[in-house]
């Protein structure tokens, strides 16, 4: 799957005021949205506000556009579980959030599979009732909107009253997300692959890591703290930690053990 990577300029207006002491819970109270963020400054909660038209993007760490935007929403009896809780992103079929300790990281799954909010997993496409469409439901439908196509570079959606209609770019220019046109291929560059897994517990930060007894499971580690039980990918199959996702297996694929689980088959001697 290709990846759009572009470099961008933020400007976000910060209301400068101090998280009041004792205050727990920021969201207690306010209307619902996701337009506001805490700064962490010297030990200290500052309070943001992102500028009208944005909203803040806590995987990109930027107030960024709606559409670019996944709200992650853990429920409260994953902040106890000793377990991970996989749970559906709303108007979405590939990313789902995986909540431990009460923290929501934003995951997706691999190419070709998409997340079933009935079993909390990702599997085939043909085993998964969910259908949404290309153009987000927060789009002004009288004017129209350019979307970048996530497979595919070249290529972007023209959204206007609530249909998605597919365009070319020109030889050599490729969508730019930013500006939301066709821009020369220096300006947007597309790239293929991810991080590894890590085989042990980081002691920070939220991992995932594949269970060396087999090959179909995994663990989550948040701040060196593993999960108490492993996380079953959907039939069919496998842990690959080159992706650190549930994915087709396939030659390049590896347990985390190291071993392939699709070896390519020795032919028989003569």
């Amino acid at each position: 799957m290709y990846r759009i990577i572009f470099i961008s300029v933020v400007v976000a207006v910060f209301a400068w005021l101090p998280l009041a002491q004792g205050v727990t819970n920021p969201c207690e109270g306010r209307p619902d949205g996701v337009f506001r963020f805490f700064t962490c400054f010297r030990g200290e909660a500052i309070r943001g506000t992102c500028p009208d038209g944005f909203v803040f993007n806590e995987e990109q760490q930027i107030c960024d556009h709606p559409w670019n935007v996944k709200c992650l929403i853990c429920p409260e009896e994953s902040a106890t579980s000793p377990t991970p809780v996989l749970v559906p992103i709303e108007g979405e079929c590939s990313f789902y959030t995986l909540c431990f300790q009460g923290i929501g990281t934003l995951r997706e799954c691999a190419e070709g599979l998409l997340f079933d909010a009935e079993q909390s997993l990702c599997d085939f496409a043909e085993n998964v009732d969910c259908e949404i469409g290309v153009c987000p439901s927060n789009l002004n439908p009288t004017i129209p909107t350019f979307l970048p196509n996530p497979t595919d570079c070249s290529r972007y959606f023209i959204c206007i009253g609530g249909e998605a209609q597919e365009a070319q770019c020109a030889p050599t220019l490729l969508f730019n997300p930013e500006t939301r046109r066709c821009e020369l291929e220096e300006t947007v560059e597309c790239i293929e692959g991810s991080i590894p897994s890590p085989t042990t517990c980081p002691p920070t930060g939220l991992h995932i890591i594949g269970n060396p007894a087999d090959c179909v499971s995994y663990f989550v580690c948040l701040n060196g703290v593993q999960s108490d039980a492993p996380v079953n990918c959907a039939p069919g199959l496998i842990f690959d930690v080159t992706e650190s996702l549930c994915n087709i297996p396939n030659e390049a694929s590896r347990c985390a053990d190291g071993s392939n689980p699709n070896p390519v088959p020795v032919p028989p001697l003569p």
